[in-house]
């Protein structure tokens, strides 16, 4: 096998965020009058329920958060009511469609007559049995397989580069549901939110030296040989808190067979309590508010502090030992707001596409400099999702 050094994986990374953005947009999109369906049933459901696992939760997450902003009432995959009405809506999303926990969820509410939504890869799904409308975005494998679905983005690796099972169809429903938002919201064509949304995408280039120092500060997985080693943890609020979540999520299943790299959100059920080999990986496009009073007290427990932000002059950046400058952000000087908030224009959420793609190639390299296998990751997936 070719070897290459840290330096030749990150002189390519803006090369390989760039081929993310464009594999992003090269599929089919879905049928107008899907849309047309799909806010016509949301604009007549009494509740929304939108559901998913894992990564497919996070995009759920952000629906969820997106209508709530609209006036409707909708709840996402955590703050599901006990009781579904047959007026209620469901928004299922799942690439392989066979999601245990999805499944029953929709199991019981199709008992009771309530309308399904679902997103998924695979049209001969369990799932598909159960839906009402379904939109089919192609990006995952229709099983768990014994090897991951790879794409290779750059061709000079004798090992492909990872785009590891299901992450290009949560890339992929997260843009086709914000250009939903943005149809619903502002009436604006969502094909043409689409393509705009990549393209300014696109037109970042991240800068690889700053990638490269945050990867520098990411503790190593732990092992026998390794037993001490520190533990990440992602901080964000709003949108850009899922986004923080996303890639811990995705950060967990980067180690051998035989390692546990130790992730954390900071909201993570229990206390995360911080010590000096930890990182404190801060997500905030404005960083300022509640993300520059969380980067203090990291630096208070001796933490090393990485921040992800569109200001580089902010109380946040001054607090990190390493900044990753990502534009997109622009300030919103409202009484009241406590430092996130949702745009009605979903391409005011550039800051937050533009990092979730530039933390997924982050992931793409991990997995290249440190020589782990598709079958590496999937040891680390968890068993109930």
């Amino acid at each position: 096998m070719n070897s290459y050094s840290i330096d030749d994986i990150f002189q390519i990374f803006p090369d390989n965020y760039l081929k993310l953005c464009d594999l992003l947009r090269s599929f089919e999109l879905p049928e107008s009058m899907l849309f047309d369906k799909l806010k016509s049933m949301v604009e007549e459901s009494h509740r929304i329920l939108c559901i998913g696992t894992g990564r497919s939760g996070d995009v759920a997450d952000i629906l969820s958060k997106f209508l709530r902003n609209l006036g409707f009432h909708s709840y996402g995959p955590e703050e599901l009511p006990y009781m579904f009405g047959k007026n209620d809506l469901v928004i299922a999303i799942s690439g392989s469609g066979s999601t245990p926990y999805t499944l029953e969820i929709v199991r019981i509410a199709k008992s009771i007559s309530a309308h399904i939504v679902g997103f998924t890869s695979n049209l001969d799904s369990p799932l598909v049995k159960f839906l009402d409308l379904v939109f089919h975005i192609p990006g995952a494998p229709k099983r768990k397989p014994l090897r991951y679905e790879v794409i290779s983005l750059s061709g000079i690796y004798s090992t492909p580069l990872l785009m590891l099972g299901g992450t290009l169809f949560e890339l992929r429903t997260l843009l086709v549901i914000l250009s939903f938002i943005g149809y619903m919201a502002l009436g604006l064509n969502p094909y043409s939110v689409f393509m705009d949304m990549v393209s300014l995408c696109a037109s970042f280039k991240p800068n690889y030296d700053q990638v490269k120092s945050l990867y520098t500060l990411i503790p190593k997985p732990r092992s026998l040989k390794n037993p001490l080693s520190g533990k990440t943890v992602a901080v964000g609020e709003g949108l850009s808190g899922i986004v923080a979540r996303f890639f811990i999520t995705r950060l967990r299943h980067c180690a051998h067979p035989d390692e546990e790299r130790v992730c954390f959100y900071w909201r993570d059920r229990g206390s995360v309590a911080l010590k000096p080999g930890d990182l404190t990986l801060i997500v905030s496009g404005s960083g300022e508010g509640i993300p520059a009073v969380m980067a203090r007290i990291a630096r208070m427990k001796n933490s090393k502090v990485a921040s992800i932000t569109s200001y580089l002059d902010s109380e946040l950046a001054k607090l990190s030992d390493v900044v990753v400058y990502v534009p997109g952000r622009v300030l919103q000087y409202i009484d009241g707001l406590r430092g996130s908030y949702l745009p009605m224009d979903p391409k005011q959420s550039i800051f937050e596409l533009r990092t979730i793609i530039l933390l997924e190639t982050l992931i793409q390299s991990i997995a290249r400099i440190e020589g782990l296998t598709d079958r590496d990751l999937w040891a680390h997936h968890p068993d109930f999702m």
